[in-house]
């Protein structure tokens, strides 16, 4: 059997890593050193995160009588000529991100002598060196600026060719994360540590900017990199015992106070739409005693869990802890999964909602500006669709200057106009749909008999059935979405329009009505119901969907 590439035979070598680490224990050696620390040898003082792995104190656990070790020995041996066993540890350090791209590098330390010629081609690409800035480097097959450097027989760095240099010529490891590094004690497991301080300003923008589409009761955690200085994660998890442990060192007290606060307020919630996604499973028959006894021991066992994940505070750190064996975990994972499946799907849900009550909001402004509803389309002279109703409307959602950015008299897919494409604003965004940078799912329905005629426009007088019973903006299937700035919108199957619109969100899909209001509707609503919504002025009495 051959990999076909070094990026998989590092997969290789990592998983058996990861493994150990994950289902072992330490032995009795390493809890006798349990009271050293842990080297900086090696870290960059630019260096934002760490990772300690004590490969060969875990791999020899008793816990791991039962793994293939044979087998994975053999592979790697015959794959990368490296025996797991001779492994001892393995650091790997995270540099700040460059111009070049992430940086990053690890240092492998062996019990046994290695030259590089033990080393197989899956590994590196020659056993010939490249000099760079004066230290022999070896290029790592297939891997372009990723380079392995020997620095004994029981020693090798490997990483980014600018990071590895630092990594070689550091002589006393300073800056915040070496730092802290040094401070720490060693503990069985694996440990993570992470400062926070040297990229602040990233981590406060990009929560900044995921904030608003966060559920109200989770938007102060995006304030985490306000508060906090570094993060520290431990794990240690054997088969039938273990812990996994996170620890915020925050600003000062009264940060590590907000963040305590902001996580037991973000596990109330998540035990609130644990209960309501249950309930409306028993909604059927909500009064038979078996569903009833459901709920209750939902509310036992959640109130009992809760409480083991809640963070402690001891000065200006902030801790949670889990403790527990493949049992308890197994039936923990059973019960939270739908849970948390569920509570990621209302987070997006209500994201999809506000960013479509924004579009609802903009198309009143615009009516209230311009005494009518946009235009399907921005067009020539001639009538010739150009650009979609979403650029006409950028001033109404706060990005009026990126509207200004656009030629308006070229279209959609012009040299110009195409470039912007990638710069989706927020609000067209439905966190329920994959990523596909620059189309989204919001539309509008566009008919003779629909909100948007073909050409022209409405006023919302023309809307004769009632603006609260005209549907104007929907969410459609992920197989409808469109590039936002091409003048494409859904025409909605007049005899079944459901299945152009079910599949976005579980059980449904957002619609915006003329009154600004956005629900969701489920896929079992009646037809006739959703035929009469989407026409302005059928006259069609509608109630109760």
């Amino acid at each position: 059997m051959r990999i076909a590439s070094p990026v998989l035979g590092f997969c290789l070598m990592l998983a058996v890593v990861l493994a150990c680490c994950c289902l072992g224990d330490v032995t009795t050696q390493a809890q006798e050193a349990a009271t050293s620390g842990y080297s900086t040898d090696h870290i960059p003082s630019d260096s934002i995160a760490a990772f300690f792995l004590p490969v060969g104190e875990m791999i020899r656990s008793p816990d791991l009588e039962l793994f293939p070790i044979e087998i994975a020995q053999a592979a790697m041996v015959e794959q990368l000529g490296v025996d797991p066993l001779h492994i001892s540890d393995v650091s790997v350090f995270v540099g700040m991100p460059g111009p070049a791209g992430p940086q990053a590098g690890a240092v492998f330390r062996m019990n046994q002598d290695y030259e590089v010629s033990d080393l197989s081609e899956q590994i590196v690409a020659s056993s010939e060196a490249t000099v760079i800035q004066g230290h022999e480097m070896y290029p790592v097959t297939d891997a372009p600026n990723v380079f392995l450097h020997q620095l004994d027989a029981r020693t090798y760095l490997a990483g980014t060719s600018e990071f590895l240099v630092s990594m070689v010529e550091v002589e006393e490891s300073v800056g915040p994360l070496p730092s802290l590094v040094s401070k720490l004690r060693r503990r069985p497991g694996l440990l993570g540590v992470a400062v926070i301080e040297p990229i602040r300003p990233m981590v406060v923008g990009g929560l900044g900017q995921v904030a608003g589409r966060m559920p109200p009761p989770l938007q102060k955690l995006a304030r985490f990199g306000e508060w906090t200085d570094a993060l520290l994660v431990q794990v240690n998890y054997s088969l039938m015992s273990g812990s996994f442990e996170v620890s915020a060192i925050a600003k000062d007290e009264a940060s590590a106070g907000e963040l305590e606060s902001a996580l037991n307020e973000s596990i109330d919630f998540g035990l609130i739409v644990l209960r309501q996604q249950m309930l409306k499973e028993q909604q059927a028959d909500p009064e038979n005693a078996v569903n009833q006894a459901t709920m209750k021991y939902v509310d036992r066992i959640s109130a009992k869990y809760s409480d083991l994940i809640r963070p402690t505070r001891k000065g200006k750190t902030v801790h949670i802890k889990l403790e527990s064996n493949i049992a308890t975990t197994g039936v923990l994972v059973g019960l939270l999964l739908p849970a948390v499946q569920a509570a990621r799907e209302a987070a997006r849900r209500m994201s999809a909602s506000n960013n479509l009550k924004q579009i609802g909001l903009a198309f009143h402004n615009h009516h209230a500006s311009f005494q009518s509803l946009p235009d399907r389309a921005i067009r020539d002279q001639s009538g010739k669709p150009l650009l979609s109703w979403r650029v006409k409307i950028l001033p109404f959602i706060g990005e009026e200057a990126l509207y200004n950015e656009f030629h308006l008299d070229e279209p959609w897919d012009s040299d110009h106009n195409y470039r912007l494409l990638r710069r989706m604003p927020e609000t067209y965004v439905d966190p329920s749909v994959p990523p596909r940078p620059g189309y989204t799912v919001f539309q509008v329905p566009v008919g003779e008999e629909a909100m948007f005629p073909v050409n022209g426009t409405r006023q919302f007088r023309d809307v004769r059935d009632g603006l609260s019973n005209t549907i104007m903006v929907v969410e459609t299937n992920r197989d409808e979405m469109v590039p936002w700035t091409k003048p494409a919108d859904v025409q909605l199957d007049a005899m079944n329009p459901i299945p152009q619109l079910g599949n976005t969100h579980q059980g449904g899909f957002h619609v915006v009505l003329g009154d600004g209001a956005v629900k969701f509707i489920t896929t079992n609503i009646d037809l006739t119901v959703l035929r009469a919504l989407v026409t302005p002025s059928s006259g069609e009495v509608i109630s109760g969907f």
